[in-house]
Order: structure tokens, then C-alpha cells, then sequence
């Protein structure tokens, strides 16, 4: 068995104070059932689509292995800190979207299995009206979202501040993401000097896509926090593109894959949710149905990558 990674003592010390967001028992009726597995995240658990998972997964175990009833916790976590809750085990499994950072937790023993969960999607968008759009971005059938940046970075440079882009800059997958187009054009903006059109802001999803919307910014979004959240902060924004199921070749797929910890307190629950997730008639049916505002966030994983590594 590999040896855990080493983490400095600063590090280990914030993880272990690490408390649930949210607890979900299932349609149980005990009080306060003991919680059999821990899982970090972040947008889904916001959307709500960890909770319908978690409650599917609990009542599927009870009725099939006839198990006592069980709690599951949702910890809120970007993509990178995830992955350091399961090496310092405050997290048994973890929903995260960047292949190569999961294949690094595998080779390093963090993790030792990972199932592609279901497909989410990034968005560019900004607010909508006559006055607004300040990059004057175009979008044609052929336009790609590395030329709408390049857009977005011409009219910044050229404009009076009137064009900015708001970053979550914390080392999520939307953070990771929106990084590797602008690399892709060759420019960092955050880097020193800072770019005075690149907006730093460490918020989780919900909160700043309202801040964005609020500020008249673009910003890069995934689709489950776009729908998800209040219709009132999307109400007066535009999508000038979207991630498409194409393969998974589309740069604004954004999948997303359960990642079981090599040493979760509760392994062999967080096994079992793994594989739950992609069966058909468990996760993935749970994936298809789940709506918010009448509209389905998420879509299933591709069948032949159902099995994961």
C-alpha cells in the first residue's frame, strides 16, 4: 500500500477542523443516523444534485444490502482543495474536474479509483441589453471561445476600464479552466503587474456569478450554477457560448468524476457510491432526472467511460 502524502502542519491543522456544510439522511426516519462517508465538492452540492445523489445513494443501500440507515456529509471544497481532503483524510471520496490533477492523486496514493459521475458544461457570459456587451463580442457558427477571449482581451486593453472579466482565482475548475484559454491566447492577466481588467474574486459559484451580474462582468460559469441559481441574478445576462457533449474534445466539457480516497475512514461505503454512480439505475438515473427551475443541469457520463480508470 503506498504511504500517505506528506502536508505541512499548517495545512494538515486546517483540514482536520474541517465541518460538513450539509448532512443528508435519506427518506430515513432515525433522528440522527452516524455519518458513513464524507464527500468534498463544490457547484454540486450548491445545485442541490449532491443531495439528490447522497438521499438515492442511502435509501438504494438500505433497501439492498439491508444495511442500517447512514448519513452522508457534503464538505464545500474547490476542485484543488478536494483533492488535499483526501490525503488528509477529512474526505472518503471527492467529485472533482481535471483529469491530469486526478491522475497525479492516483500516482501519488492519494486516491485508487476514479468513475466518471456526469457531464457539466462552462458558459461565457455577461449582462444583456443595448448598453451592455462592451467587448462587443461575436459569435459566429465557426467562432471558437479562444477567439472570443481574444476579443475580450483587445476591447479591455483598448477601453477605459468599461471592459472586465471576473475570475473566481481559486483554484476550482472554473478557475483552472478559464486560466488554460487565457494561456492558450498567451496572456495572464494575473500575473504581476496585475491586468487592470482582471478582476479577482474568490467567491464560491452562486455568489459570483451575482457579482459579476451585479458589476457588468464577464465571467466563466458552469452550467449547473448557472441554472441553478436564483433566476433573478441570470434574469438580464446573455451565454455567447457553450460546452457541448461532443466527444471530449469540447475545451468547455467540464466532467465530472467521483474520486475514492486510498485511506477514507470509510472506504468501502465510498466504493460503493462510486460504482452506484455509474450504474444506469442509480446515479446516472438520478443525473438524467435532476432539474432545477424545470431545466436538467447535468448530463449523463458516456457509457463506454463509465468504469472508470
Amino acid at each position: 500500500m503506498a504511504s500517505r502524502p506528506h502536508l505541512d502542519a499548517v495545512t494538515r491543522e486546517n483540514f482536520c477542523e474541517v465541518q460538513p456544510t450539509e448532512i443528508y439522511h435519506g427518506t430515513t426516519k432515525d433522528i440522527d443516523p452516524p455519518v458513513k462517508l464524507r464527500i468534498a465538492t463544490g457547484g454540486a452540492g450548491q445545485s442541490g444534485l449532491l443531495r439528490a445523489l447522497a438521499d438515492a445513494f442511502i435509501d438504494d443501500q438500505v433497501s439492498e444490502s439491508k444495511c442500517s440507515p447512514f448519513a452522508v456529509s457534503w464538505i464545500k471544497s474547490d476542485t484543488t482543495a478536494s483533492f488535499n481532503h483526501l490525503a488528509d483524510n477529512s474526505a472518503d471520496l471527492s467529485i472533482t474536474y481535471n483529469a491530469a490533477a486526478e491522475e497525479i492523486a492516483i500516482a501519488q496514493g492519494v486516491a485508487d479509483k476514479r468513475i466518471y459521475a456526469w457531464r457539466d458544461h462552462f458558459l461565457l457570459v455577461d449582462i444583456e441589453g443595448p448598453k451592455n456587451n462592451p467587448a462587443n463580442l461575436t459569435v459566429s457558427p465557426n467562432t471558437t471561445i479562444e477567439a472570443l477571449f481574444s476579443q475580450l482581451f483587445i476591447a479591455a486593453i483598448a477601453s477605459d476600464n468599461a471592459v472586465r472579466f471576473l475570475s473566481r482565482y481559486d483554484k476550482s475548475a472554473t478557475n483552472i479552466k478559464e486560466s488554460a484559454i487565457w494561456t492558450s491566447i498567451g496572456q495572464t492577466p494575473w500575473s504581476y503587474p496585475f491586468s487592470f481588467f482582471y478582476h479577482i474574486n474568490p467567491e464560491f459559484p452562486y455568489q459570483a456569478l451575482a457579482t459579476a451580474a451585479r458589476l457588468q462582468e464577464y465571467t466563466l460559469v458552469d452550467r449547473g450554477t448557472w441554472y441553478g441559481v436564483e433566476p433573478w441574478i441570470r434574469e438580464d445576462m446573455k451565454i455567447y457560448m457553450e460546452g457541448r457533449d461532443e466527444g471530449e474534445t469540447d475545451i468547455l466539457l467540464n466532467p465530472a468524476r467521483a474520486l475514492v480516497g486510498a485511506h477514507g475512514e470509510n472506504k468501502a461505503m465510498a466504493d460503493a457510491f462510486a460504482e452506484w454512480v455509474a450504474r444506469p439505475d442509480g446515479g446516472q438515473r438520478v443525473v438524467g432526472r435532476f432539474a432545477v427551475n424545470g431545466i436538467v443541469l447535468y448530463t449523463k457520463a458516456p457509457r463506454e467511460n463509465l468504469s472508470g480508470l
